[in-house]
């Protein structure tokens, strides 16, 4: 007996015998012919084999998970009553591959004869009236089809049969086909948006799609034209896990992903549409996801009230790193979404962290302006209404209120840490937030924070000093005078960085600590490190002092020339110029002018 793979093959008895002990399932749907010499080959035999491989090719697609493989991008056209639709492919949940050669344009006011083809393919949900200048919310999806096409001759079976032609060839195609979906108004159509995304990604409550259908996106019609276009809604990646994480109810990760990409999208419309006012994410959304951006109008400088979130969320702001805001939001997808249907009792267990992004090189800046204090919690205007106080503050307030002569209001003070939250919050047009943990590990401590540096290298200062010539220490010293504990840390720190090690741009930095005067702050060292530590910074000086090594051989050259003021202008000219250029700019420098100073006007024209 010829065996055609390497599974254990067994008798038809033994088959038998399993089937009556119910310890054999068989696939009715995995039926293949057996070929052997003799026997008659007919068509349905054929047949059957290429049903056989397209069974065993849909199991191993439901095995990867449906979704979409490769483009397959939905957006609305031009013309505002067609769409577009990238080429793509990817894999229903019936396990049937569908694609797309081409990028495909459809015209809306054709849905009438979609909608009849709907209802040939068994995809129309309910019937209704022909799709022409419909209203509604409706599910764009690409569904696998195939025809017979190619007619060929066809012999007689018997000796007396007539000779017939017959389709000679089964071609495999994809349609896009709409489905109607939800009834609404046109006024309603905006509303409906943030419901669904409600449904789908946080009670994942969303109607069922046929399994023969790839969903790619939804799109809101009015009359025949494109209200709005979403993918994210009902579009999934291939290969999306189909449990939870670890089975605590959570959406899969992929799911949670789509939550994201489609609020940054419906964001993107609302803040293009944006009113007068202050924004309010319960306007537009049912549900936010973990983590995302959030328009910088929803906060207020002036008293620190925050209006995108409800009432009893617990909002903090933080200034981080700008780099650093790809890691929190990966981090908080791991969080459920923030559902906004929630009352404000239920919501004070909720807390987010609203992140005001500021470039890493001014950090270290921005923190000693703000006395090290990176966080600041803020409030939703409405718990600061009388009406939403609890009542024991009413009746403490009430306590306090009696037996008091009035007294004069005094003249309100501005924090200046909030004033300078007030100026990062001003340059920013978008925040981004995060979900989180409602952990209490933040401990209270009293007092500042005072850098403290350790190395291999001994003393840091010591480090810093071998950097500088003889003439040079007698001014750092000056200038380490000038600082306190907590700046001199800073300065020490700064100024043994590696990028220190160019003798030039070591000048450079010390000069302008000089300027800064007989008192150093946190702040003033930070402002000069935000400077140097800037990407390319110090590569045009390095160049210089490759042209000219005097610069590195003659340590009062080079701090005449690192008194010129223009001189990090001189940096970045030679940074940015190819080798030709730095060796005409380097030779055309007089380095032997007599005097305190440089002359750079040859090389930087005013």
């Amino acid at each position: 007996m010829n065996i055609t793979s390497n599974r254990t093959f067994i008798s038809l008895e033994n088959a038998l015998q399993l089937r009556q002990a119910n310890l054999l399932v068989e696939e009715s749907h995995r039926v293949r012919p057996r070929y052997f010499d003799g026997k008659f080959l007919a068509a349905r035999d054929l047949t059957r084999d290429q049903a056989y491989f397209l069974a065993r090719q849909s199991g191993f697609a439901r095995a990867l998970g449906s979704g979409v493989v490769e483009g397959l991008q939905v957006r609305a056209g031009t013309v505002a009553s067609d769409l577009e639709v990238d080429a793509g492919f990817g894999y229903t949940s019936a396990g049937e591959l569908v694609s797309l050669s081409r990028t495909v344009r459809v015209s809306l006011p054709q849905l009438f004869r979609l909608q009849t083809l709907a209802a040939q393919l068994g995809t129309l949900r309910r019937p209704g009236p022909p799709l022409r200048n419909r209203t509604g919310i409706f599910v764009l999806g690409l569904r696998a089809l195939e025809f017979s096409a190619n007619p060929v001759a066809a012999y007689p079976t018997s000796l007396d049969g007539p000779r017939q032609v017959e389709e000679g060839d089964i071609v495999e195609a994809s349609a896009l086909t709409l489905t109607h979906w939800v009834a609404a108004p046109p006024e309603s159509l905006d509303g409906q948006r943030g419901s669904l995304a409600r449904d789908a990604f946080v009670t994942q409550s969303l109607p069922d799609l046929p399994a023969e259908m790839l969903p790619l996106a939804i799109v809101a019609i009015a009359g025949d034209n494109i209200r709005w276009v979403d993918m994210f809604l009902v579009r999934r990646a291939a290969g999306q896990a189909h449990s939870d994480v670890l089975g605590f109810g959570f959406a899969p990760r992929l799911q949670r992903e789509a939550h994201l990409a489609q609020y940054m999208q419906q964001l993107a419309d609302v803040m293009a549409r944006a009113g007068t006012g202050r924004p309010n994410a319960s306007q537009h959304f049912s549900a936010l996801p973990a983590a995302g951006a959030m328009p910088a109008a929803a906060l207020n400088p002036q008293d620190f009230s925050q209006s995108w979130f409800p009432p009893g969320v617990d909002a903090e702001l933080m200034l981080v790193p700008e780099d650093e805001i790809p890691a929190l939001v990966e981090e908080s997808l791991l969080l459920p979404a923030i559902d906004l249907s929630l009352s404000p009792a239920q919501q004070e267990s909720t807390a987010v962290a609203i992140l005001v992004p500021v470039p890493r090189e001014a950090l270290a800046r921005q923190a000693a302006r703000l006395r090290q204090q990176l966080q600041r919690s803020i409030a939703a205007p409405a718990l600061r209404l009388s009406a939403k106080r609890l009542p024991l503050e009413t009746i403490r307030l009430l306590a306090s209120s009696r037996l008091k002569l009035p007294v004069p209001t005094p003249a309100p003070t501005v924090d200046p840490v909030d004033a300078v939250w007030a100026e990062l919050l001003s340059a920013q047009a978008l925040l981004w937030y995060t979900r989180r943990r409602n952990l209490s590990l933040r401990p209270e401590i009293e007092g500042s924070v005072v850098a403290v540096v350790a190395g291999d290298d001994g003393d840091l200062e010591d480090v810093v000093r071998s950097r500088f010539s003889e003439a040079s220490r007698e001014r750092l010293d000056k200038v380490l005078g000038h600082a306190n504990v907590a700046s001199r840390a800073e300065l020490s720190k700064l100024l043994a960085s590696p990028k220190m090690a160019s003798p030039l741009l070591a000048e450079a930095t010390l000069s302008a600590l000089e300027e800064k005067g007989s008192a150093i702050s946190s702040a003033d060292v930070a402002e000069i490190a935000e400077k140097v530590s800037a990407p390319g910074v110090g590569e045009g000086l390095a160049r210089l002092v490759e042209a000219r090594p005097e610069l590195r051989d003659d340590p009062a050259l080079a701090t005449k020339l690192a008194g010129n003021n223009r001189l990090f202008e001189l940096d970045r000219k030679l940074g940015q110029a190819n080798s030709f250029e730095v060796a005409r700019l380097s030779s055309e420098i007089n380095l032997t002018t007599r005097g305190r100073g440089i002359n750079l006007a040859r090389v930087l024209p005013p």
